[in-house]
């Protein structure tokens, strides 16, 4: 049985699921606050990241979505997850980790954020409803403790934007010609592109990207082949309110509707995976709506037409 700590609406932690699920193990889950971190401090290590799994057979506990695949493929090598060459697969993985995640997940809190911040309590405070104006405070100050945490005011300055866009051009340049990332069978490098691109579902930009179009359907072939969801959570409340209103933020200032972004030659060597997360500082509850109404003024995103 392995135990894992989660929060339920992560990819890197989807990532994890669908890794456990494909290769058959008895696993449970512990979800945990995403502030406190409670749930993970009877565990025999300093580990915070999430998710952490906790094998209690072996006794083994390991955070980090790419090292605790590794740790199930070594430990329960059928069926296997690196058919083929094992170190392209990797490098493949990290740099996913290292771009594709970080970025998705800091524009998909963005658009969030801007749109819909009465839902973000029903993700950090699970007991809240995303319903009035309780709701509506809570959701503008954790929406400004996220713009400080993942510098969402400087998406323009890190390029965020064209950094995800030439991660995904990449692959679905690389998928047009064949089925799987590398080799002739899915891998985790799959696993690990099909489970991160949840979060860009929810961005118009890359949704609506005409040279992205084929990459959204391998997507779709790889959840429906391994019984996973398509939408989930925040995917389908953000839906439903841009749906209801005709609009979403899809305009970005700085880019031209369906990007000119040349797609990178080849996926470049890291060694281990990046993180983005930034202190917050104290007093998040006075600064966090000053840091929400600069958001607003200075995104640079403005709205298209949402059917």
């Amino acid at each position: 049985m392995i135990t894992l700590y989660q929060l339920h609406w992560s990819h890197y932690v989807e990532k994890v699921r669908w890794a456990l699920d494909f290769k058959g193990v008895e696993w449970q889950a512990v979800d945990v606050d995403p502030f406190s971190k409670r749930e993970m401090r009877h565990l025999e290590c300093q580990a915070t990241l999430v998710p952490t799994i906790h094998d209690q057979t072996t006794g083994a506990m390991l955070g980090e979505s790419t090292s605790i695949i590794e740790y199930l493929e070594q430990t329960c090598p059928t069926p296997p997850l690196y058919a083929g060459n094992r170190d392209e697969i990797k490098r493949w993985m990290l740099w996913l980790d290292s771009t594709l995640g970080l970025g998705a997940r800091r524009l998909a809190y963005t658009q969030l954020a801007l749109e819909y911040p009465g839902y973000l309590p029903s993700l950090f405070l699970p007991k809240m409803s995303a319903r009035g104006i309780k709701a509506s405070i809570a959701g503008k100050i954790i929406a400004g403790v996220l713009t400080r945490r993942f510098r969402f005011r400087y998406n323009r300055a890190d390029g965020v934007f064209e950094q995800v866009e030439q991660c995904l051009l990449l692959a679905a340049q690389r998928l047009s010609s064949r089925h799987y990332l590398v080799g002739e069978s899915f891998t985790a490098a799959d696993l690990t592109l099909a489970a991160l691109m949840r979060p860009v579902v929810v961005v118009p930009y890359f949704f609506e990207h005409p040279r992205l179009q084929g990459l959204f359907e391998w997507r779709k072939k790889q959840l429906l082949a391994h019984h996973r969801a398509e939408h989930a959570g925040y995917e389908s409340a953000l839906h439903e309110v841009r749906k209801r209103r005709g609009w979403a933020l899809g305009n970005v200032s700085w880019l031209q509707p369906g990007g000119d972004t040349p797609a990178l030659a080849e996926v470049p060597e890291l060694q281990a995976a990046r993180n983005d997360q930034q202190s917050v500082g104290g007093r998040p509850l006075l600064t966090g709506p000053f840091e929400y109404l600069i958001l607003k003024r200075t995104c640079g995103l403005g709205r298209t037409a949402y059917n």
